[in-house]
């Protein structure tokens, strides 16, 4: 199990990725990740333009960033 949040711990956070297991690509602006429940929050705006943090699931695979 791997949870990261780039909100309490950013320098940590930076040396990961998220993979999503439908489409194998990374998944952009994240804001913090589970892979155990799935979980994730991506940074996004609403509709007054303010940044907001949306939460979606689905199969993710947190993998450590190559350099």
């Amino acid at each position: 199990m791997t949870v990261i949040d780039f909100r309490s711990d950013p320098a940590t956070a930076r040396s990961y990725r998220v993979v999503s297991l439908v489409t194998h690509a990374d998944i952009p602006y994240i804001v913090w990740a589970d892979d155990e429940t799935g979980c994730y929050g991506v940074q996004s705006r609403d509709a007054e333009g303010k940044p907001i943090v949306v939460e979606q699931f689905g199969p993710i695979r947190i993998v450590t960033a190559r350099r």
